[in-house]
Parts: C-alpha cells; sequence; structure tokens
C-alpha cells in the first residue's frame, strides 16, 4: 500500500489513522478491516491486486496509529461501528463493501447490522457470520460446548488472553508468538490455540519449536511484528476478547431488532479449511435461520491468515463476486 495516502482523523471517541488509495468513479469501495494480532498491513498482498477498486484500511483500535485504550467497554462493536462510519464520512463515502478478518470480520459485519444503509455488501474472511448471543456469554460454557459438539475447546487459548498475566507474557515474547501464529503443520492451530495452557506453555518454552509457513519466513515480516509489540503493547488487542467475556458486546447487540440481523445484501463468505478456530459451522445458525438469504461460499486450503498466505487466491474471489454482484 505504498501508493495509497495515510491519514490520521480524529472521530468523536479516538485517534484513527488509515490508508485510502485514489478515487474509482463508478466503482465500488471496499472498507478493509483486519483482525488480532494486525494492522492494516495486513492487506497489502491483497491491496495490490484489487487497484481497479477504491480501499479504505484502516488500523483498528488497539493497533499501529490508532488510539489504543486499555477500557474494554471502547471496543463494543456498536462504538466501532460509529468510528468507521466518521472515517467515511471524512472521506464522503456513502457506502462500502464492507470486508473483514478475524475479529475485522466481527467488526465488518456488525457495522452492517448498526449502520445497514452504508453497507451494499460484505465479504468475510475465515470467520462466518455470527447470529449476537441470546444469553451473556460465558468462557467455561462456551469450551464446554465446543468440547461437545467439536471434540475440543476452541477457545482455550482465550482463558490465556485474557489472564492479568497476558499482554506482558506476549510482549516479552511476541517473537515467538509470532512462530506460533504462522506454524506450518497442519493442526498446528488447533494444537497451539485449542489445548489448555498451550499457549502460555509456547510462549515460555525453550525446547518446543516449529516450522513457520514460507509466507513467514520473511525475516522482515516478523522483524516489523516484533518491533510494534515491543513499541504498542498488547493492552489494546486483547481488549477485544475482554469485551466478549465481560460480555460488553453482549449489552450492546441486545438491543439490535432481529430484523436488522438480516443480511440483505450480497455477501461472501471465505472458508479456509486448515482453520481449527474459526469454523464454517459456526454461522449454520445464521444459515440456516434465514439471517442470510444471499450468501456465496469459497473454500480455499489454507490456515486462519488466509490474506498472507493466499493473498492471489483472496483477491481473485473478491474481484469475481464483485465483477457479478456489483456490474458496473
Amino acid at each position: 500500500m505504498d501508493s495509497f495516502q495515510k491519514k490520521i482523523i480524529t472521530t468523536s471517541r479516538f485517534a484513527f489513522s488509515y490508508y485510502v488509495s485514489e478515487s474509482r468513479p463508478h466503482r465500488p469501495t471496499l472498507l478493509l478491516q483486519h483482525g488480532f494480532p494486525d494492522d492494516a498491513r495486513l492487506w497489502n498482498g491483497i491491496a495490490s491486486k484489487l487497484g481497479q477498486y477504491r480501499l479504505i484500511v484502516p488500523d483498528l483500535l488497539g493497533y499501529s496509529g490508532t488510539s489504543k485504550p486499555t477500557d474494554p467497554a471502547a471496543y463494543s462493536f456498536r462504538g466501532l461501528a460509529q468510528d468507521l462510519i466518521e472515517i467515511l464520512d471524512a472521506e464522503g463515502i456513502k457506502k462500502v463493501i464492507s470486508v473483514g478478518h478475524d475479529w475485522g470480520s466481527m467488526v465488518a459485519q456488525r457495522l452492517y447490522a448498526y449502520h445497514p444503509d452504508r453497507v451494499e455488501g460484505l465479504v468475510l474472511l475465515n470467520l462466518g457470520y455470527m447470529l449476537p448471543s441470546a444469553v451473556p456469554f460465558d468462557l467455561q460454557s462456551a469450551n464446554a460446548l465446543f468440547e461437545k459438539n467439536f471434540g475440543y475447546p476452541i477457545f482455550a487459548y482465550w482463558e490465556f488472553f485474557t489472564s492479568d498475566e497476558a499482554p506482558a507474557l506476549l510482549r516479552a515474547n511476541a517473537g515467538r508468538l509470532y512462530d506460533g501464529l504462522h506454524g506450518a503443520p497442519r493442526d498446528w492451530m488447533k494444537e497451539l490455540f485449542c489445548v489448555r495452557g498451550n499457549m502460555r506453555k509456547w510462549l515460555l518454552s525453550e525446547n518446543w519449536n516449529v516450522e513457520v509457513r514460507p509466507y513467514a519466513q520473511d525475516p522482515n515480516l516478523r522483524q516489523a511484528f516484533v518491533e510494534r509489540f515491543q513499541r504498542d503493547g498488547f493492552e489494546g488487542p486483547l481488549c477485544y476478547y475482554l469485551a466478549m467475556v465481560n460480555n460488553v458486546q453482549y449489552e450492546a447487540e441486545k438491543g439490535i431488532p432481529k430484523d436488522d440481523l438480516v443480511v440483505r445484501v450480497p455477501t461472501l463468505y471465505i472458508i479456509c479449511t486448515q482453520d481449527s478456530v474459526c469454523r464454517p459451522e459456526a454461522s449454520a445458525p445464521a444459515k440456516h435461520g434465514g439471517f442470510l438469504p444471499d450468501i456465496e461460499e469459497v473454500t480455499i486450503d489454507c490456515a486462519h491468515w488466509s490474506p498472507l498466505e493466499r493473498p492471489d487466491e483472496i483477491a481473485e474471489a473478491i474481484k469475481s463476486f464483485l465483477e457479478r454482484r456489483f456490474a458496473l
């Protein structure tokens, strides 16, 4: 995104940094929203292949050039959606294709729920469409249900990520975290993320190593990751997890009218076969309940960080979707 213009805006809540490409009249604008623990640069490989569209690529709250509050209440999806609307207003953009990966997928889809008049399409990577919970979130209950349905506690790593010691341990071992996130074995994510205690054990172990995937072998990518978190810390990024565990999201979302949860715009869900955490079955209640009447699905054989691992395939899937559903 070297050719993009970097801007800083102060919304009614916080300061945000974001990148914007040149205007493309008569073509859709895409809003690209990253997840944990990335920033706008997650989209470098994809943005370069979507040059025919105008792109808005923010550092979401807690990351890089954007404010980093440490109160989980600041990370409600309702508040994040309003921040993004203020960025779009500053750019004079009326409607966007809302694109998100990981936690960014949640932000992308809640942008539609809170501001359906500003979203003309959804693209969700790895994490599919999730209906708000009808009851307060309880981590232990969620993991027990995952174990019953899938045979393992998908959110086991949340137990560490929401602990008091997590920010300091992650910051002190950012290089180990990078290697762990991008491990090459096909079932590595399940072993690291979905076994209780393993994330913490990995960070502190001197004798447990893993080969990383080819894209992650770039030393510059690893160095930039380590330097970023040694500078910024993890207190902000971990608030996305704390906002769920502390029921910030539940309290905000229980007021969304059911009718507003029906996605009435074209939606693309990109499923990644080696992602042990973001399983496509999680969006089944929304599909079977009639909340996704216009959804397309594309399956790609890769792990969780699909924008880094398969940028060509991701970009092609998005372009194909846009050309078919948003033809000039």
